[in-house]
Parts: C-alpha cells; sequence; structure tokens
C-alpha cells in the first residue's frame, strides 16, 4: 500500500479566516482542484495556513495546487516544511504532498520575469507586493472570475487594476478578474476555465502501451488523479524490456553552464524521490545512498561563483578526500559527491507503481497497429483484433513507438502538417553482476556502501534483485556497454571483460584487485535495448498533427530512465487534467513530443 505523505496537522484549534479557503468554499461543485497563487513565499507561512485550512474543510476541493514565489532560495524555512524544500536554485520546484493531493510549486528567482515559467490562471490570488508586480503581470495569471487581494489599499495601482479587468471591491483591498471583453491569453486552460470539462469515465480512462519505467510513471501519475488506465505489455511478465534492469542509479547532472539537461535532471531526481518514499517501497528495494561521480579528464564540472549557490550544494558538489578514498579512487582524482543521489531496484519501482488499484495489467498483448475512429483508439494485433480502446492512448515503449505511429492512418492534413517522426536511437546496454560473497575479502572490504559513477557504474550490497529471482545473498552491479542500434540482448563475454575493465578504471585505487580477483565465470549479466533522442531530451504528450489528436508519447529516456520517468508521467498528465505544470514552462516545452510534428 503506498504511503500517505501528510504533514502534521498544522493547529489543533480552527484556523483563522483564510483567503483562498474563503473562495474555494463556494466553487462549483464539479470544480475538484484548486489553484492558489501567493507572490510572497517568506518562510512558508501563509502555505502552512493554508494547508490547515485545507486539512480541516471537510468540503475542500480534493487536490490543492499551491504557487509561491521568492527571489532567492528561503532561509529560517517553518520546521514543518523545511525537510521538504531542499536544493531550491534558481527556477521552479513542486514539492508534493499529502499523498500527491497538495502541490507546492516554488518559484525561485526576480519576480516577476520567473511568473513567465507558470502558464495557468489561478483561481485565487494573493500579493503584498502591487507595484514590484504590476498590473500586467498580475492580470497574466488571472482568468475570468480570479479572486484577488492585495495587502493595502492606497496603492497607486488601482487604478491600473481597474483598467485591465479587475473589480474593486470596498474597501479596496480585494477584487474579481472580470473584464468587459474577451482577455487575450497564451496560457493553458485550467480545467476550471473548461465549464464543465467533461468528466465521466470515457473521459478519465487511458490506454497505456508499454509497462517500463515510462509506462509505470504515466500510468501511476493518471491512477492518481482517479484516471482508470489499462497498461498493455508485449511480455509475459513485467520487465521484459530495459526496465528488467536488476538495479540502477538516479543521480543529478551538473554542467558548467547548468544547462537543460542539468535542470530537468534534478526536477526528474526531485520527482523519483518523491514516488519512492510515497510506494514505501522496502530498504532493501532502494536507498538515497549518496554518490561519488568519478570526473575523468575533460569531465563535465559543477557551475562556478552565482551559478551555485548554496542551493546548489546541496544537490551536488566536490567530493572530499575521505568520500574519494572510500569510493576507490586516488586521493588527487577529480570528483563530485552528489547527496540527492542513489539506487533503486527497477523492477521493484515499476511493479509498485502499477499496483495501484485503478490500473489494470495486461501481458502478451502484441500491438500492431492503432487506428482512430471518431475520437476513440484502438490498439490492435497482427491479426486486426481490437486489444483495447480509449479516447487517450500513450505510448511508451521505447524505440518501438515510431513502428506504432506508423500505422497511423491520416487524411489530407498530411499535405500539410509534417506526419509524426521520432528519431529515436536504440542503444544496447549490458551490465555485469555477482555476488559480495564470491570476492576476494580485503576487496570485498575494500568497496563503498554508496555506488560510484562515471564511465559505467557500480552499485554493491544489493539484496534480492527482483527480475533475476535472486536469493537473499549481497550482490554487486557494474556496467553498461554501449552499442547503438543493436537489438541483442544475448549476454555476451566480450561485454562483460569492458565491464571488469571499465569497472577497474571507475575506481584506480582498487584496479588491480578488481581485475585479478574477479572470476568471470562466476558473474551474470542482463542486457536491454533503450531509446534515446538526437537532442538527449525525452518526448512527452501529444504531437501537432491533427489525425493524432488524443494519442501522447512518452519515450526517449536513454540511460535516465529512473531519473526521468516519474517527472515525465506528471508533465503528461499535468497537462491531459489541464493542471498547473510540475516544472517550469520552458522545459517542459523543450520536452514536448509536438517539437517532432
Amino acid at each position: 500500500m503506498a504511503q500517505v505523505q501528510t504533514l502534521p496537522k498544522v493547529m489543533s484549534h480552527p484556523p483563522a479566516p483564510n483567503f483562498h479557503a474563503s473562495h474555494w468554499q463556494h466553487r462549483p461543485a464539479w470544480q475538484t482542484t484548486w489553484h492558489a497563487i501567493e507572490t510572497s513565499f517568506g518562510r512558508g507561512e501563509s502555505f502552512l495556513h493554508t494547508l490547515q485550512a485545507w486539512q480541516q474543510d471537510a468540503n475542500a476541493p480534493a487536490t490543492l495546487f499551491f504557487t509561491a514565489f521568492a527571489n532567492e532560495s528561503p532561509s529560517h524555512l517553518e520546521p514543518l516544511i523545511a525537510g521538504h524544500l531542499f536544493g531550491l536554485l534558481p527556477g521552479v520546484h513542486r514539492i508534493a504532498l499529502e499523498n500527491n493531493k497538495v502541490q507546492l510549486t516554488l518559484c525561485i528567482g526576480p519576480a516577476p520575469v520567473i511568473a513567465r515559467e507558470v502558464d495557468i490562471a489561478a483561481d485565487s490570488f494573493y500579493t503584498d507586493s502591487l507595484e514590484e508586480w504590476g498590473a500586467k503581470s498580475i492580470a497574466r495569471l488571472c482568468k475570468r472570475g480570479t479572486c484577488l487581494a492585495w495587502s493595502y489599499t492606497a496603492s497607486p495601482l488601482l487604478k491600473e487594476l481597474q483598467q485591465i479587468g479587475i473589480q474593486i471591491n470596498d474597501p479596496p483591498q480585494s477584487g474579481v478578474y472580470q473584464p468587459q471583453w474577451t482577455p487575450k491569453t497564451s496560457l493553458r486552460p485550467s480545467s476550471s476555465t473548461l465549464f464543465h470539462l467533461p468528466n465521466d469515465a470515457a473521459n478519465r480512462h487511458a490506454v497505456v502501451i508499454g509497462s517500463g519505467l515510462s509506462g509505470a510513471a504515466v500510468a501511476h501519475s493518471l491512477a492518481g488523479r482517479g484516471w482508470t488506465v489499462e497498461v498493455l505489455d508485449q511480455g509475459e511478465n513485467l520487465g521484459a524490456g530495459a526496465s528488467g534492469l536488476p538495479a540502477g542509479i538516479f543521480a543529478t547532472h551538473v554542467s558548467p553552464d547548468n544547462n537543460v539537461l542539468s535542470r530537468i535532471t534534478r526536477d526528474g531526481v526531485r520527482a523519483t524521490l518523491q514516488r519512492a518514499k510515497q510506494l514505501r517501497l522496502e530498504g532493501t528495494q532502494w536507498q538515497v545512498s549518496e554518490l561519488l561521480e568519478h570526473r575523468y579528464a575533460g569531465k563535465r564540472q559543477l557551475p562556478s561563483g552565482a551559478l551555485w549557490p548554496e542551493a546548489g550544494h546541496e544537490w551536488s558538489t566536490n567530493a572530499q578526500t575521505p568520500q574519494k578514498v572510500a569510493g576507490g579512487l586516488q586521493e588527487n582524482s577529480d570528483a563530485l559527491w552528489h547527496a540527492m543521489a542513489g539506487w533503486i531496484q527497477t523492477h521493484a519501482f515499476v511493479k509498485a507503481q502499477l499496483s495501484h488499484p485503478n490500473i489494470s495489467w495486461r501481458g502478451r498483448c502484441n500491438v500492431a497497429q492503432l487506428q482512430r475512429i471518431d475520437s476513440e483508439w484502438q490498439a490492435l494485433d497482427a491479426h486486426g483484433q481490437c486489444l483495447a480502446t480509449s479516447k487517450h492512448m500513450v505510448l511508451a515503449n521505447a524505440h518501438q513507438c515510431q513502428a506504432l505511429l506508423d500505422t497511423v492512418q491520416c487524411t489530407e492534413h498530411e499535405k500539410i502538417n509534417q506526419r509524426p517522426h521520432l528519431p529515436a536511437t536504440a542503444l544496447r546496454g549490458q551490465v555485469t553482476l555477482g555476488s559480495m560473497a564470491m570476492l576476494p575479502p580485503t576487496l570485498r572490504e575494500k568497496l563503498p556502501s554508496f555506488p560510484v559513477n562515471g564511465h559505467g557504474s557500480f552499485i554493491g550490497q544489493l539484496k534480492t534483485l527482483q527480475s533475476l529471482g535472486t536469493d537473499a545473498e549481497d550482490y554487486w552491479i557494474v556496467g553498461s556497454s554501449f552499442q547503438r542500434n543493436d537489438f541483442d540482448v544475448t549476454p555476451r563475454h566480450e561485454d562483460v571483460v569492458s565491464n571488469i575493465q571499465q569497472w577497474a578504471e571507475l575506481m584506480p585505487a582498487l584496479s588491480d584487485e578488481i581485475q585479478q580477483g574477479i572470476e568471470l565465470s562466476k558473474t551474470r549479466s542482463w542486457a536491454g535495448i533503450r531509446s534515446a533522442l538526437p537532442d538527449r531530451v525525452p518526448a512527452v504528450g501529444e504531437f501537432k498533427h491533427p489525425d493524432f489528436k488524443g494519442l501522447q508519447v512518452c519515450t526517449g529516456m536513454g540511460a535516465r530512465g529512473i531519473s526521468w520517468s516519474v517527472l515525465c508521467g506528471e508533465l503528461l498528465a499535468a497537462h491531459l487534467n489541464h493542471e498547473p505544470l510540475p516544472m517550469a514552462a520552458s522545459l517542459a516545452k523543450l520536452m514536448a513530443a509536438s517539437r517532432f510534428g
């Protein structure tokens, strides 16, 4: 059973009147979510006050989205939330609480510039900085009916607020956005904007093709929002594809300029950490163990100066000598220490996500063709037999995704619209694993308790690898190999040799002991195929082409499936449910599948 991540009740007595709660109490019965915006997060006091009101209101919306802003990473946070708010670098951070029923989106950066990263309007909006934000920036995040309040009445902006469509109450400390014209907006419509959004079972049912990390994450994200989800997989059992990897690491990516890949990966690792905790995986199935990254010559390094403030070092920092020595490196080796990193048994993670009661899984389903009839999508087998039908179909089948896209019959739109094409590359990877007990005692005692990565990776002290059915022995795993467009998953001896050599180079202080102490005949191997896109960023969501409406994809994770899949699942679910995005809008746009047609 999933763990309900709840904060302690803020207070035992009834809360003082809360601005946001006073308005959500009057929402229409069909509106099950509420989006509150506040321009000053402070120490988190107002958020906790709103959380308290939500906890104690039996008629509160099922899901509360609370978006707040801070010019820089907040300090001296309220103790109840301080533990959840780590690594708050400039950007957008999603903190999931109360079993995902309360979603805090914290935007760090100069206001109102950082507000451009929010692309959906508020239901209620409170600001104590009218002059700093300006009327136009506030109006941008409003929709017809948004309730607003501000902290003082003498603002010279009151007249300007009226001019942009805000009807001001008496006394002049609140108002409602009710322009007498049809406002133009570039924002996505929220669920409350889409008046009487169809909420019947057919519109909240999805079919997901593929049950690896991507498919499981998407299915769980939708199921947690009340959808029913059918998951189809060609394998007889879970873990038939690349997600059968016995265990893998999740870790942040660093770059001197804090590039897109680095920012997306931090968002992804945060999402993975939150979900693994929510699912309450056993201690033998995952661990936030921290991780040592061996920086080979010319390998990426941390940003410097203002690009990497104290909050950045909560994620990644230069490794200290004791950490390098413990990780099998030389004292003069260049290395990074990642505090918010660790390992997870992939099969266990997939299985836990698919265990949601709203999800049904079916194996031996070889989908050969997609067919759209009116607004319904059908998944057909090679004989034309319909395996599943839904208005919403999600392809999460890695390098096999394009083959199914190619089966879609297009109308005259094909002449004027680019047909979706995912230029994916299949990446074969083989790992090597063995029993810790079979290692020479002197080597076994020197191996670190935390993972080490660089060119390849090492994880030790793994117990009961579910995907391989191992016993209770402790195992180590190293790898992986890297072969492009190679689809043969038969284990290869030369890859075993290469993986052991890679391990020796990863830990130069233990190189001789590794090369001399590993008996290749007593190791095991596993190989799988991953899928990557040329810009190294996944593809998530719907295509532009009108004949593909209702068809979503979640693919292109490459070697970062553990770090990215949960974030991608949440992103896709946010779009389908017309919710605030779980990340900066500019980063989400770079991940949009629509860039491929």
